[in-house]
């Protein structure tokens, strides 16, 4: 009795696994290529929940430089508790998993990198973007320790070296990810990487794949959650709105900088910055228009152009998010832009104050007229509109052009004209 009881144990354990094998045919696909914000919680939890209904795989192909810690405490939530399998694939080649991105490739069931890619560097930082110091330091730097620690010792990974990811900012090729035991395989395609997970998972033999594709809302939140892309929002706004002060009456830029800062006081919202720099932006565009109005050799430039550069360099870096910030050539592509605006906007500025007046008594100097009458030197004259008294040097007629040289008073001096 003993071993026919053994006998049906095996069996139906057998019956078991050929029913999780066949159990899940099916694999949703969805891209995450950016920076991790709660939008990428929200997308990810509700294809999860998409997931789970139609008991399919979920796969996520990652690409992103990092993100917001809060988001990604939570997508590591979502992924640990899930009852479904949950792949991510490091893709497409050349792609990484920085920063935020490694947490959420060691929580998940299964991991996989495309030739290529990388993944590390999940040191937190401060707001400058270096190393914290400090009691602050110990406490974040231990609690990231932790928490990358757990998920790795949950998904039996490399802890030590996930470990080192955190406190040494190290960063894996594909391979060299592969022969820590950081990921599960190495694969270039997500048809690959489902093979590479059949006997792990327990998929079945033929899996239909579906791709998830975000709603416009969500589109356009990955497009703003590109710190970059919000830089260049602000100060197109910015710029837009100076020189609608500039040359007034069409509203064009108007409509353009409203757009601009609309969407860029959107993205804020999505990408926490820190608004001290964010004054060193508008102090540099300050500085730079009071240049114009107030020429001070240079001085006002060269300041406005390190508060630009530092106020866009600290834009994004906070504590509570890593591996977000401004690319430098973005900045540098800015500061240029900004400086020949600011030469256009004052060379035209000098050429207002040069240009004659076009009130009182000075704008009939050049204007033309008609005399209607004329003696011994005086006599009037019809122009622009109005009958003045004149004299003149040179013998004039009736119904005859003169070109006004000056005036006296309210008496014209005149000429013959052309």
């Amino acid at each position: 009795m003993k071993k026919l009881f053994i006998v049906l144990v095996v069996f139906c354990l057998m019956l078991v696994n050929v029913y999780s094998q066949d159990d899940i045919s099916k694999a949703l696909v969805l891209k995450i290529d950016g920076v991790i914000t709660g939008y990428t919680h929200k997308y990810i939890s509700n294809a999860l929940d998409k997931a789970e209904k139609e008991n399919a795989a979920l796969v996520i192909e990652l690409d992103t430089p990092g993100g917001l810690l809060g988001a990604t405490r939570k997508i590591v939530q979502i992924i640990l508790e899930s009852d479904i399998p949950v792949i991510t694939h490091v893709a497409p080649q050349g792609a990484r998993a920085g920063s935020a991105g490694t947490f959420i490739v060691l929580a998940s069931h299964y991991a996989s990198m495309a030739d290529g890619s990388n993944i590390g560097a999940a040191h937190p930082v401060n707001i400058t973007g270096e190393d914290l110091e400090g009691n602050m330091s110990e406490k974040v730097l231990n609690d990231t320790v932790a928490f990358i620690r757990s998920i790795s010792e949950k998904r039996n990974r490399n802890g030590d070296i996930a470990e080192k990811m955190v406190t040494e900012s190290i960063s894996l090729t594909s391979s060299q990810a592969l022969e820590k035991n950081i990921i599960d395989s190495v694969d270039n395609s997500v048809e690959e990487v489902l093979e590479s997970a059949r006997k792990e998972l327990g998929l079945g033999n033929n899996i239909a794949m579906e791709r998830i594709e975000p709603s416009t809302m969500q589109k356009i939140a990955f497009f703003l959650s590109d710190p970059n892309i919000l830089v260049l929002l602000l100060m197109i706004g910015v710029l837009a709105i100076i020189l609608e002060f500039q040359m007034p009456g069409t509203f064009i830029f108007a409509s353009l900088g409203a757009v601009a800062i609309i969407l860029f006081l959107f993205g804020i919202n999505i990408i926490p910055i820190n608004y001290l720099s964010l004054l060193l932006v508008l102090l540099g565009v300050t500085l730079l228009i009071l240049e114009i109005f107030i020429p001070s050799f240079g001085l006002f430039t060269l300041a406005s152009i390190v508060s630009l550069v530092f106020g866009l360099y600290l834009l994004f870096d906070r504590e509570n998010s890593v591996g977000i910030g401004v690319s430098m050539w973005v900045i540098i592509a800015i500061v240029f832009v900004v400086i020949a605006l600011a030469v256009i906007i004052g060379r035209l500025v000098i050429k207002d104050f040069k240009r004659k007046p076009s009130a009182g008594m000075e704008k009939l100097k050049g204007m033309e007229g008609k005399v209607i009458e004329f003696s011994d030197g005086e006599g009037k004259m019809f122009v622009n509109g109005e009958i003045w008294n004149i004299t003149s040097d040179d013998t004039l007629v009736k119904g005859e052009k003169a070109e006004v040289e000056d005036y006296n008073g309210i008496t014209l001096t005149v000429k013959k004209g052309g």
